[in-house]
């Protein structure tokens, strides 16, 4: 069983880290890239697992470069990070778990068209100078939950 940051008595923890989430599915949908030093450590590893890609990011700018590369500005995105449990086993390394929902939405002649994929994250963060910041991420996704016109998502890069 998960144990809370509130068992800890530092609930703030908890706070910063939810905040996080949901600051990342904004700065993925506003194409603010550069600001995602925010969220991720410099040495970062993530894992977004995508068919077809290496899938295994070391590094800030690696991230950056692949999450650009693949929500360039003409897509129009809603990402989504809903029940997230975190886990202070380890206080100085808790984990989360987090649902995330992604919409594309058609533009020009695919108006009105969209397409959903839905997976979780799995991320570990830790104390970055005193802001809390994730530093390893596992992505999965949800097997045949790709719903919608999968021409409206972006050519896999990475």
């Amino acid at each position: 069983m998960a144990v809370s940051a509130f068992e800890h008595g530092r609930p703030e923890i908890d706070l910063e880290i939810r905040n996080k989430l949901s600051l990342y599915a904004i700065r993925l949908d506003t194409k603010q890239f550069d600001l995602l030093d925010e969220i991720f450590t410099s040495d970062v590893v993530a894992n977004y697992g995508l068919p077809g890609t290496a899938g295994i990011y070391h590094g800030l700018t690696a991230v950056k470069d692949f999450l650009k590369s693949n929500l360039p500005p003409n897509y129009v995105t809603q990402h989504a990070i809903t029940t997230i449990v975190i886990d202070f086993s380890n206080v100085s390394t808790p984990i989360s778990t987090a649902y995330v929902t992604a919409n594309y939405f058609g533009q020009g002649d695919l108006t009105g068209q969209a397409v959903t994929v839905y997976g979780a994250y799995r991320d570990q963060w830790t104390d970055d100078g005193g802001r809390w910041k994730l530093k390893n991420r596992t992505t999965s996704y949800v097997p045949g939950a790709l719903i919608g016109n999968p021409a409206l998502l972006p050519p896999i890069v990475g």
